[in-house]
């Protein structure tokens, strides 16, 4: 069947293994076929997604201009209600400035590699700052964009990374002051200090972003815009560029609001790696995931770990990041992860995240961009050599200029075959943090269904019993289970 529909598209075809099934031979394609390949083929979800970075400069402008913000022509930067200056303009003058409005989005991107004679990496994490006040009330705006995006390219998972409460949690951590590194006694502190009282405001906050997404999709009515099909989950990004006794705070917060909200599912640590104070610091770091954690079996950890290069850090840095991750920090993913065969005992690591199933997010064109890492110098192929599980994804999609579709067929074009690109998919949701068990006895391999859904995956609906019971009860076996209908459908040739 695949065969069929593929073939009439003019697509080149290689034999499955034992010959039985023929998959796309994703090598021979030409671009624009490559292209519409990725974008119809299911890919499951996604799972490293900064949604303040996933929205393109046009969109953060046209947001600016509703807000009545103002651009610094000086800086190409957007500022909040204008103040009289000769570097400031109204946000307005963009619709009829095209060099103003050309050199914003050059700005808010990494479209033009040698900006303002910037490397990509500076150019990429200073963008923050400069476009950061047109999101800055538009977190439900953002989300709306995002899914709606993911949903148009046949996807419906997404673990968003969102700062929840983040300067308040900050600002509680630098009021009771560091302890001198007795991390129970910093909890202590922060606890008699009112931190927890952060967790409801964090869930109001929630409850916002997703009333006013869904108020912009439309959701429940007839003209609903597809991302209202998408399953959204929450990661606390927390940063690792503050004072350590902020850093905690914002932990500790994010556990706790973990514990009491099912929608945020995981602690995410952000900011440049190779910033002087996620270097100094980076050992405590993981000391404290793993405390505040219980070395991850209290709460999940997806770590950024690993995004760095002899470029941006000195050797002695890129020799244990991912291993203090994984084993101190009790990390179950590691985001990036592009050092790692850089590591001591590089071999031995991607054994033991292999038998441990730990896996790594990988961001072709965000390491590129960033590090200068690319092709054959990326571990993506060699991870997968190693059974590492690894899951395609964007990092930060409006400054790069892509999207998760852009990802899938850059990562063909490098040499991933179908296999390759459909194991990405699964492990989006596979190794997501969603609730409950598995569809799949082996993730990873996807070769045993869970055995009260043997001989059932792929179909319209379960049969009522052991499977469908598994199906309601699991977030996770839920998921997996529309994917698998996509699959199936996507690999008959339905659209």
């Amino acid at each position: 069947m695949i065969r069929r529909f593929w073939a009439a598209a003019g697509l080149a075809f290689v034999l499955a293994a034992g010959g039985a099934e023929a998959a796309p031979d994703v090598a021979k394609m030409t671009g624009g076929q490559l292209t519409a390949f990725a974008r119809a083929m299911p890919k499951g979800g996604e799972l490293h997604n900064h949604i303040s970075g996933a929205i393109f400069a046009e969109t953060l402008l046209a947001w600016a201009v509703e807000d009545g913000l103002c651009v610094n022509v000086k800086t190409l930067s957007v500022t909040p209600p204008c103040q009289p200056g000769e570097d400031l303009k109204p946000a307005a003058g963009i619709k009829t400035d095209e060099v103003l409005r050309a050199a914003m989005i050059d700005s808010f991107s990494v479209r033009h590699a040698d900006f303002l004679d910037r490397s990509g990496h500076d150019q990429f994490f200073s963008a923050f700052g400069r476009f950061g006040a047109a999101g800055a009330k538009r977190d439900g705006d953002m989300l709306a964009n995002v899914v709606d995006s993911l949903a148009r390219q046949n996807t419906f998972y997404l673990e968003a990374m969102v700062t929840p409460q983040g300067v308040a949690s900050r600002v509680k951590g630098a009021q009771v002051g560091w302890k001198g590194g007795d991390l129970a006694a910093q909890k202590a502190a922060n606890t008699a200090a009112g931190l927890d009282a952060l967790v409801a405001a964090a869930i109001a906050e929630t409850d916002a972003m997703e009333a006013r997404a869904r108020a912009l999709m439309k959701c429940g009515t007839p003209e609903a815009l597809p991302g209202c099909q998408v399953t959204v989950r929450y990661l606390v990004q927390t940063s690792r560029v503050t004072p350590p006794e902020q850093t905690f705070a914002q932990l500790q917060m994010g556990v706790a609001l973990i514990a009491a909200d099912k929608r945020w599912v995981g602690l995410q640590m952000v900011a440049p790696e190779d910033h002087p104070l996620s270097i100094a610091n980076y050992s405590l770091h993981m000391k404290m995931v793993a405390y505040l954690t219980d070395h991850g079996r209290t709460a999940k950890a997806a770590l950024h770990a690993g995004e760095l290069s002899m470029a941006y850090a000195a050797p002695e840095a890129l020799r244990d990041h991912i291993a203090q991750a994984v084993r101190v920090a009790g990390a179950r993913r590691i985001g990036h992860g592009v050092d790692l065969p850089l590591e001591t005992g590089a071999e031995g690591l991607a054994a033991e995240m292999a038998a441990k199933g730990i896996l790594v997010e990988v961001n072709l064109s965000s390491n590129d961009a960033i590090l200068g890492v690319s092709g054959k110098a990326h571990p993506y192929a060699w991870l997968r050599q190693r059974g590492v599980p690894v899951s395609l994804s964007t990092d930060d999609a409006g400054i790069l200029r892509i999207d998760l579709s852009h990802e899938y067929a850059r990562a063909a074009d490098e040499g991933a075959t179908y296999a390759d690109l459909k194991a990405s998919a699964r492990n989006a949701i596979a190794f997501s943090f969603l609730a409950g068990e598995g569809l799949w006895d082996d993730p990873g391999a996807y070769r045993r269904p869970a055995k009260a859904c043997a001989g059932q995956v792929g179909k319209a609906e379960p049969k009522p019993g052991a499977c469908a019971d598994l199906i309601a009860a699991s977030d996770k076996a839920r998921e997996q289970w529309r994917h698998e209908r996509l699959v199936a459908a996507f690999e008959a040739g339905a659209r």
